[in-house]
């Protein structure tokens, strides 16, 4: 079974003179960890957006564990680490994790137990009474990741989780992503490094202009960088 399934997606932004997503679609099965690449303005991050309820106005379909969205309960298996740093800089981590585990209907108990749990897997229980504004930007990645992971999602969407990291923080994020691989976590990674994506996932998906143009295992895959520019150009794309 897929814990993701994407179909013909289209979507337009207001005033845009090309489609952001056409006739996008992509699965990601139980328990993989599965890249989505493409260079600027590929649609990666609209695409995160449908999936999480944020943007409407799309066609096609998005299914999340067999339920069609938008579906309350599968928004809530949902876990979304944004690019953007998505954090209150005046509350210490703990405070930041309490906040969002009552935005998630989390009860105050298991606000306390998954707080010391993803304060653990992110390396951040040392740092729990300190406020964010004092965090590196690898801490505050890594809190990110923890607020996205609180609720024990089925399903985790990243986009960029380790962009402008230290090597220690970075190290530490595969780390915890691999583990909860083990654990049968369904994971998303959108990145543009693709050490990263070479290193974490089993199957890859790449897409370019809105479209997808490739969906594969990772594993017939020498050179993932190689194979990026031979399928998307070598164009730059500052637009």
């Amino acid at each position: 079974m897929n814990t993701l399934e994407v179909s013909s997606i289209k979507f337009s932004y207001d005033g845009a003179s090309a489609r952001a997503l056409q006739n996008f679609s992509l699965s990601v099965a139980n328990g993989r960890i599965q890249a989505l690449l493409g260079p600027n303005g590929a649609g990666k991050s609209t695409l995160m957006r449908i999936i999480t309820g944020q943007l409407r106005g799309y066609s096609g379909d998005v299914f999340i564990n067999g339920c069609k969205m938008p579906d309350r309960s599968a928004l809530l298996s949902i876990g979304y680490a944004p690019q953007p740093i998505s954090l209150y800089t005046a509350l210490t981590a703990r405070e930041t994790l309490r906040f969002f585990g009552a935005m998630a209907g989390l009860s105050d108990k298991q606000i306390v137990l998954r707080s010391e749990i993803v304060l653990e897997q992110t390396g951040l229980t040392d740092h729990a009474e300190e406020t964010v504004m004092t965090f590196s930007g690898g801490m505050q990645r890594r809190l990110n990741l923890a607020v996205a992971l609180l609720h024990s999602p089925k399903l985790l969407l990243l986009d960029e989780p380790t962009v402008g990291v230290d090597p220690q923080s970075r190290n530490h994020i595969y780390e915890t992503l691999a583990g909860l691989h083990a654990e049968g976590m369904t994971i998303l990674l959108c990145t543009h490094m693709m050490e990263e994506a070479k290193r974490l996932c089993s199957s890859v998906t790449v897409a370019d202009k809105g479209e997808v143009i490739f969906n594969g295992p990772m594993s017939g895959i020498d050179n993932l960088e190689k194979f990026f520019l031979e399928k998307t150009g070598r164009g730059l794309r500052d637009e």
